[in-house]
């Protein structure tokens, strides 16, 4: 049994009987054994800040002895860099949120102007201050320009800060970026970029901040007419997703519990992009009261939505809506094929009032099915064609269309 081989228990209680020096020479010959064999390099949350800044050190220190050794770059095979930082500790009353920098940031900015042919690339939570975080990415643009692929940079900044840098990766394909680091600037340089998929993603982390004037979303847009934006809110979060006026959105999904389904929000979505909607929903199960009435409820915005937004394939509800809503949903979204509704937060009624645009046959259908549940998803699968089912809580808590 070689040493790759043993349980990770012992090779700490081992490592433990060296001194400081010795544990620093051991990890310099696991660098050289197998370094050169390393893809990728994914650091997630560490509490300990220490172990944290003592590996970003021995890493670039590792690179720039090679160097100096005439050994060349140790990690021919790297293209995939990722650091999430954990920047929440536990408090008596909730979390405190703390960002990073000084030492830290200096020996990262040092490793990250090492690494070079990184097609894959992120940098998370790191809360910078503003002034910091400014020239974050200055390096990694000079080595990877014409490398890199995919690029997620979330949370870096405690207040919104642009990243310029961005806009700056012309080979680029996909950008993950918190709203409050994007600005017109940004919006107009990724125009000139292979830039096919755009996510602009919030959690309880990001920072406030006001939409990019549309005016720059139609810049864009002509210079390059295939790229998708998708707008994420996840986590606990209690704030408001960032709509885009006039931007190309592809999909809105809501990860969170605590976000409402509005009338004022379905309209305004309806109306900036009726051409581009393909996917939305709220995922998760609701911790906040929904309204039982049907003038309270988003089933009339729901019904705009999907008759308005012409691309629409998928839904997901998890809001109070009537059988009804779902039969109206069904018969007037043309591309719908994925609707995905909770079994316990469907009202078994026909609560819409006598429409001016309805025939007396298709009033007659949504009365006649919307009276069980079972005639509904009956109704429903032939609309959809294909076998259709309410979801219970556990299956639909399961359903995960972000894909960041």
């Amino acid at each position: 049994m070689g040493w790759a081989e043993l349980p990770d228990l012992i090779l700490e209680e081992v490592f433990s009987l060296l001194s400081i020096r010795g544990r620093y020479n051991a990890s310099r010959m696991m660098l050289h054994r197998i370094g050169h064999h390393w893809r990728n390099l994914i650091i997630q949350p560490l509490s300990s800040f220490y172990n944290l800044y003592e590996f970003i050190t021995l890493i670039a220190n590792w690179i720039i002895v090679c160097q100096q050794s005439n050994i060349g770059y140790p990690f021919p095979k790297l293209r995939c860099f990722r650091l999430e930082f954990f920047c929440q500790e536990q408090i008596v009353y909730g979390q405190h949120v703390i960002g990073t920098g000084g030492k830290f940031l200096a020996e990262l900015k040092a490793l990250l102007a090492l690494l070079v042919n990184l097609r894959d690339f992120e940098l998370s939570h790191l809360m910078l201050d503003p002034e910091e975080a400014v020239g974050l990415l200055d390096d990694v643009l000079v080595n990877n320009s014409g490398t890199m692929r995919f690029l997620r940079i979330i949370n870096c900044a405690k207040m919104p800060v642009p990243f310029l840098h961005v806009g700056l990766f012309f080979h680029i394909e996909k950008l993950v970026i918190s709203p409050n680091h994007i600005n017109e600037d940004v919006v107009y340089l990724l125009g000139f970029t292979q830039l096919r998929t755009l996510v602009l993603f919030q959690n309880e982390l990001t920072y406030s901040s006001a939409p990019v004037p549309w005016h720059a979303w139609r810049e864009m847009r002509a210079n390059a007419p295939n790229i998708r934006v998708h707008l994420v809110l996840s986590g606990p979060v209690r704030s408001e997703l960032v709509l885009q006026e006039r931007a190309p959105v592809s999909s809105i999904l809501y990860n969170d519990k605590y976000s409402i389904m509005d009338n004022g929000t379905l309209v305004f979505i309806s109306e900036q992009y009726s051409q581009t909607l393909e996917v939305f929903g709220h995922q998760l199960l609701p911790k906040v009261y929904r309204p039982r009435y049907f003038h309270d409820r988003p089933d009339s915005g729901l019904v705009l939505l999907a008759r308005t937004c012409t691309n629409l394939h998928t839904l997901c509800i998890r809001e109070r809506v009537s059988t009804a809503t779902l039969l109206i949903i069904a018969a007037v979204a043309k591309k719908m094929k994925f609707l995905y509704v909770r079994r316990n937060a469907i009202v078994l009624r026909n609560d819409w009032p006598l429409s001016l645009l309805w025939t007396s046959e298709f009033h007659d259908w949504v009365k006649d099915n919307a009276r069980s549940y079972e005639r509904t998803e009956t109704a429903i699968s032939k609309k959809l064609g294909k076998e259709w089912k309410m979801m219970i809580d556990k299956d639909f808590k399961a359903v995960d269309l972000i894909q960041v």
